[in-house]
């Protein structure tokens, strides 16, 4: 069973839904844009978060389209306010969904977290109607590499904080290395006209994708600290790091992956 490592988090869920939004929502978009996401569409949203997709989706269909937006923690979601959007919580691990129901499923860093996440993929797949797409944004997380950094020390000191910070990932039941695996996932799964990009970037301090690191680590600091990890000091000047602009980190693979249900 997995357990969401940044389940429950209160108040830190606030910036990492800005950093998630502001780092990967215009990808997201290019690709709607390229899938043909059009008025009248039926739309999932698995995972909302924050619910930044969920309103474009909203949006873009239109008052004869349909979306629906799941989440464990649905207090974002709710926040939203259309009359095509319906919210609800769900957890797509155990929860139902229905069969044959939509022009387009979308789950952004879900199916990384899930040890259950071949059986959800199946689950997702099926609720595709004929000719609907199913999109995935997914991260591969090799451990980040230092470009930059203000001393040596330094740059040793960030390496340690992101390995603890995977680690604790992957004993919440994540894999790091699931965003490389989505395209053959979706062409196993059976869909055709299957696509895929990968992007690696460079991330300055207190940009989007180092406020993610940052968010996530302070999000797991509890666990980290008590498997000794890192230090309560530690996690301390690594704040300050991730904040500070002369630092340079390679990013995460930004990968994503769609294909459409056969006729």
């Amino acid at each position: 069973m997995s357990k969401y490592l940044f389940g429950r988090t209160g108040e830190l869920l606030d910036p990492q839904f800005t950093a998630l939004s502001d780092l990967l929502d215009g990808r997201t978009v290019e690709h709607f844009d390229e899938i043909g996401v059009a008025e009248g569409w039926q739309c999932l949203e698995v995972g909302g978060g924050g619910g930044s997709i969920a309103q474009w989706l909203s949006d873009r269909v239109g008052s004869t389209g349909d979306v629906t937006a799941t989440d464990l923690e649905v207090e974002r979601l709710s926040r939203l306010a259309s009359d095509n959007l319906t919210v609800l919580r769900h957890d797509v691990v155990s929860d139902v969904l229905p069969r044959n129901a939509y022009d387009l499923v979308h789950a952004r860093l879900v199916l990384i977290h899930l040890v259950e996440r071949q059986a959800v993929l199946d689950k997702l797949v099926q609720s595709l109607r004929p000719g609907g797409w199913l999109l995935l944004d997914e991260f591969d997380c090799p451990p980040l590499h230092v470009i930059d950094a203000p001393s040596d020390e330094d740059a040793a000191l960030i390496t340690k904080a992101k390995g603890a910070l995977l680690a604790a990932l992957e004993r919440a039941g994540a894999d790091l290395t699931w965003g490389a695996k989505i395209h053959g996932a979706l062409v196993e799964s059976g869909l055709s006209d299957v696509r895929a990009t990968r992007v690696s970037e460079e991330w300055a301090g207190g940009s989007p994708g180092c406020l993610l690191v940052l968010t996530g680590i302070q999000q797991a600091k509890a666990k980290i600290l008590a498997a000794n990890l890192l230090t309560e000091s530690e996690v301390d000047r690594v704040g300050e790091l991730l904040l500070d602009p002369s630092v340079r980190l390679g990013s995460y693979g930004i990968c994503s992956a769609w294909g459409r249900q056969r006729s």
